[in-house]
C-alpha cells in the first residue's frame, strides 16, 4: 500500500468537509423531512420516541445521497439515536427532545450558509491525524470591541474508508 503525504490527506479531508457543507447548505431542509422522533400519545407532545423506520430511511438516504459521509458516520449518528431514546425515557415529560435542539451538522443553532462561510474562509485547519483517523478542529476569527479573537468554528471527526476520507462525525460528545 502506498503512503500517503499529511499534505495530500490534508487536502482531501479538507476538500471532503468543504464539499459536505456545500451540498448541506442546498439541500439541508430535504434532511428535516424524515421524523426522527415522534410523540407516544401521538399529540406532538412529551413523551417522545425514536422513530427507527424514519431512522432507517434517513440512513439509507444519507448513505445514497452523501459521498461525504461514511459508514463510521452512520454509525456514530445510531449510537447518538440510542442515546436520545434513552434520555427520551428518562425524562418523559421535557418539551424540547433531547438532541434535538441544534444543527448535528453545524453542531449549533445557526444557519448552514453561515458556517460553509467561514470554512470556506482562510482559516487555521488544525488536522490531526492517527492511521485511519483525524480530528479536524476549524478556526475562525472574530473581532470583540476592537480586538480580534480566534474560535473554534467546527470540529469534525474524520475516518479513511476504503481508502477515501469520509466524515465519521460532525457532533460533540
Amino acid at each position: 500500500m502506498a503512503t500517503v503525504s499529511p499534505a495530500v490527506d490534508s487536502t482531501n479531508i479538507r476538500k471532503v468537509i468543504t464539499d459536505f457543507y456545500s451540498w448541506y447548505v442546498g439541500n439541508e431542509s430535504r434532511m428535516h423531512t424524515y421524523p426522527l422522533y415522534q410523540s407516544i400519545n401521538k399529540n406532538d407532545a412529551p413523551p417522545y420516541k425514536i422513530n427507527w423506520d424514519a431512522v432507517e430511511k434517513y440512513q439509507s438516504f444519507l448513505k445514497d445521497s452523501v459521498p461525504q459521509l461514511g459508514q463510521a458516520f452512520n454509525d456514530n449518528q445510531k449510537i447518538f439515536f440510542q442515546q436520545c431514546d434513552s434520555a427520551f425515557k428518562k425524562d418523559i415529560n421535557e418539551e424540547v427532545p433531547y438532541g434535538f435542539d441544534f444543527d448535528w451538522f453545524t453542531n449549533s443553532q445557526e444557519e448552514s450558509k453561515y458556517l460553509l462561510e467561514q470554512i470556506q474562509k482562510p482559516l487555521s485547519w488544525n488536522i490531526t491525524r492517527n492511521g485511519e483517523d483525524a480530528i479536524v478542529e476549524i478556526k475562525g476569527e472574530f473581532e470583540e470591541k476592537g480586538v480580534k479573537k480566534t474560535n473554534t468554528v467546527q470540529v469534525l471527526r474524520m475516518k479513511k474508508e476504503n481508502g477515501q476520507w469520509k466524515i465519521a462525525k460532525t457532533w460533540s460528545d
